[in-house]
């Protein structure tokens, strides 16, 4: 048995479960659920017609690095939502499906760590459990970086010491942040672009959150644009994970994908080629109906 095993805490939600388990809610009141964040609007009947007609793709192997259909919906979406210039963002290269962000932050870890009693994983506090566990299964130690509200609910970069920056061979941040809601700004992003350089470590950006927000004229900055505005058509070191689940309202689909730095993201392909991830071919040309509709995403904020 690995004995990072034994590192894991119980999953979160198992806990609270536990905890909830002898309650008996009011049945006047509507109970509020604060476990795991799953939309409360239905799917897109479009995207579900989709996948209803492609059913016949089950008799398909798919492969691990997605048809090139959803692979170019996927860039053209990175496009037009963050600004980056068509050019850089080559579909063969850049973009890579995955099935929902939670596999792929985990999968992510272990091609990115190089295991050893110094390596550490850097993410914020609170924090998604996937960081946590996914540092200790490949090899590394996690390191929490406190989101206080003298801090906007944000880390506090500043005080991370230059020995923290030395081990870490992964930054994660969470922007929109949860469950605080906090955004990381761009000038922050380019700093910790900055840093990445100087340390050598790999920033991933979990920005599953990114298309809820109230202001329509001012959507949420992520990586990409700091990239952009840095002029770093490379993306180098830098990778960021998007998902349908909460734009979409697609948590059973299972579908998102992951976008930067084009030598990391072909380690990665490697790696999951091995994992034996493919996403199911009906699945990904629901996913290509999705990623090209902004109607949809649109009338869920108006819900919200």
């Amino acid at each position: 048995m690995n004995n990072a095993m034994q590192l894991l805490q119980p999953y979160p939600f198992e806990k609270l479960r536990a905890l909830l388990g002898g309650v008996t809610p009011n049945p006047e009141k509507r109970p509020v659920a604060l476990s795991i964040g799953e939309p409360k609007h239905r799917s897109p009947d479009f995207v579900a017609k989709a996948l209803a007609d492609n059913l016949d793709q089950m008799a398909v192997y798919p492969t691990t690095l997605g048809i090139p259909a959803l692979r170019e919906a996927i860039a053209g979406w990175c496009s037009r939502r963050f600004g980056v210039p068509e050019e850089w963002m080559d579909p063969a290269r850049n973009v890579l499906p995955v099935n929902g962000t939670r596999e792929a932050l985990f999968a992510f870890t272990q091609t990115v760590v190089n295991r050893g009693e110094d390596a550490l994983v850097v993410s914020p506090n609170p924090f998604y459990q996937i960081y946590e566990g996914a540092a200790f299964l490949a090899g590394a130690k996690p390191h929490y970086l406190p989101c206080l509200d003298q801090n906007g609910f944000n880390p506090d970069f500043d005080a991370v010491s230059p020995d923290i920056w030395q081990r870490c061979q992964i930054l994660f941040l969470c922007s929109p942040g949860n469950p605080t809601g906090a955004l990381i700004p761009v000038e922050t992003l380019k700093k910790l672009i900055a840093l990445a350089d100087q340390y050598d470590f790999v920033i991933a950006a979990d920005e599953c959150y990114s298309e809820l927000y109230f202001d329509e004229q001012t959507p949420p900055p992520g990586l990409l644009s700091a990239c952009v505005e840095l002029g770093r058509k490379d993306f180098k070191r830098c990778v960021v994970f998007h998902s349908l689940s909460k734009r979409s309202n697609l948590p059973g689909l299972r579908s998102g994908f992951v976008a930067g730095d084009a030598e990391i993201l072909k380690a990665f392909l490697l790696y999951r080629s091995y994992h034996g991830c493919a996403m199911p071919v009906q699945t990904q040309l629901a996913s290509i109906a999705a990623w090209n509709d902004e109607a949809h995403v649109r009338a869920n904020r108006d819900l919200y």
